[in-house]
């Protein structure tokens, strides 16, 4: 017996939903010659981050990062996704083989939410909480019920716990079927892309400033040009810098 219904359920389709995604994705990574699985990826700075899905080239390198994430309310669109964005972000800055990294978001994301995501570079898949309603619905499982209805979330736990390994299995499949055709395409794209034939060009230079008053400035320049002219100004030392902070 779980004390919370409704959170045990979520868990469960949480964790049917990034299963369904590794599995889905697994023939077509295999078949090109990398591996998927999840992965504690180590930024620069020693922090440690739990990617649901990680596609590893054959020296073991991280190719593409995808995470599936799950919420039912929209209260939690800013933790969720504030760790997306921090994650990804300094996960692509220590590995520069990382060449995509998606998040594939069920249920309520918010508009803001999804645009704050992709500003970081994520590249967002979005399955709406309608779609998971339906997909549970031919299994006699009510997924919607208001935020404080227990008797609705408990007797949709005790369905689910009746369901066997291939009714849950046929679940999954059900929630992701609306959106593997284009995660799929995405990573089978990149995974083709053969970068050794493309040229690499600046596209943006970022430069962090860090003051002994734990002042941090972020600047970025379309072309290293810029960014020189910008650290030009800098280039003595100077004792104090907050002209070139605007202060």
């Amino acid at each position: 017996m779980v004390s919370n219904a409704a959170s045990a359920l979520g868990e469960a389709i949480g964790t049917l939903f990034e299963t369904a995604i590794i599995q889905g994705l697994r023939a077509d990574v295999e078949q090109r010659g990398y591996t998927i699985r999840p992965a504690k990826l180590k930024n620069g700075t020693g922090n440690v981050y739990q990617i649901d899905a990680v596609i590893f080239d054959s020296k073991e390198r991280p190719t593409v990062i995808i995470d599936p994430k799950y919420i039912r309310y929209t209260k939690h669109n800013r933790d969720k996704g504030s760790w997306l964005c921090v994650a990804h972000y300094n996960l692509r800055k220590t590995f520069p083989t990382i060449r995509k990294s998606i998040a594939v978001l069920a249920g309520r994301w918010s508009t803001p939410s999804l645009a704050l995501i992709h500003s970081f570079g994520v590249e967002t898949i979005h399955l709406p909480f309608q779609a998971l309603v339906d997909a549970l619905k031919p299994f006699a499982i009510d997924f919607d019920w208001a935020e404080k209805d227990r008797a609705t979330a408990i007797t949709a736990w005790g369905t689910f716990s009746t369901l066997g390994l291939t009714q849950r299995a046929l679940i999954a499949t059900a929630i992701t079927a609306s959106i593997m055709g284009q995660l799929r395409s995405d990573v089978v794209t990149t995974l083709d892309t053969d970068l050794s034939t493309l040229p690499r060009r600046v596209s943006t230079v970022e430069i962090l400033l860090k003051t002994d008053q734990n002042e941090m400035l972020l600047s970025a320049f379309d072309s290293v040009a810029d960014a020189l002219r910008a650290l030009a100004d800098l280039v003595s030392d100077k004792p104090d810098i907050s002209a070139f902070m605007g202060t």
